[in-house]
């Protein structure tokens, strides 16, 4: 998987730019990016490659004793659920992941200046992401950094 080179202010097609690439590298049945609100303790959708199911702009808690916030925002690690069971207990919207016939996710923290920002979202068939994918999903979320600096949605923490 090859980093793609995004290039200009144009958000939103600089998002469907990086869904295109991972789409076909790793792969994946839905794409989304979060932001960070820390003003309401919650993520904020900024991209989606299924405006109906995962709508842009819809928001989900952030709460802190979760695996997500533990692993993804603090660490600043990307997190694989590897299968349906794993997903179930990651995702209090699991029943609607499943529908859409995902059954595995990546969480890719997007980090700048030591802080992450948001994150990447991957989700495929059940065992798709390994462990190997992770370098090159970090080189995209670097990538996807400064868009989300320019999104009105995003502060940075003081």
């Amino acid at each position: 998987m090859d980093a793609l080179l995004l290039s200009g202010s144009d958000e939103p097609a600089s998002f469907e730019a990086m869904d295109h690439a991972l789409r076909q590298s790793p792969g994946h049945r839905l794409f989304t990016v979060l932001a960070i609100d820390s003003s309401l303790a919650a993520c904020r959708r900024l991209y989606t490659s299924d405006p109906v199911a995962y709508p842009c702009g819809g928001t989900k808690p952030l709460p802190h004793d979760s695996e997500f916030f533990r692993e993804v925002v603090q660490g600043g690690r990307a997190r694989i659920c590897a299968d349906q069971e794993a997903c179930r207990r990651a995702f209090p919207d699991h029943a609607l992941i499943d529908s859409l016939g995902c059954r595995s996710a990546v969480n890719v923290p997007i980090r700048h200046g030591g802080c992450t920002l948001g994150s990447l979202n991957l989700l495929h068939e059940a065992h798709w992401y390994r462990p190997d994918m992770v370098p090159a999903l970090m080189r995209f979320a670097e990538q996807a950094g400064p868009l989300l600096l320019q999104c009105r949605y995003v502060e940075m923490p003081s």
